[in-house]
């Protein structure tokens, strides 16, 4: 997906013009080079950590990279996980 939003074109389009040798290049290309937005999150992460720094704060850059995909323990962990199907219940 991050591949053809990059090249503006649609997943149908690079099945078609594209090989499998070119997608393997593609994505050995992005190990070290990554296409998505992952790369301009990286970015600003280090320089959060840079601004932190200079004030004499450390912030490590893991810590400031941000967290796109959910936690699944944070959801069990949620209180309110099953409010919504308790009140249903309740009005029925």
């Amino acid at each position: 997906m991050s591949l053809a939003l990059r090249l503006g074109r649609t997943l149908a389009e690079l099945r078609q013009s594209m090989t499998a040798s070119e997608l393997m290049m593609w994505i050995e290309y992005d190990r070290h080079n990554p296409i998505g937005d992952v790369r301009g999150d990286i970015q600003a992460a280090q320089i959060t950590s840079a601004v932190y720094g200079a004030q004499g704060v450390k912030v490590p850059l893991n810590d400031a990279i941000l967290q796109w995909s959910r936690d699944e323990q944070a959801e069990e962990d949620d209180p309110f996980a099953g409010l919504e199907a308790a009140l249903e219940a309740a009005i029925q």
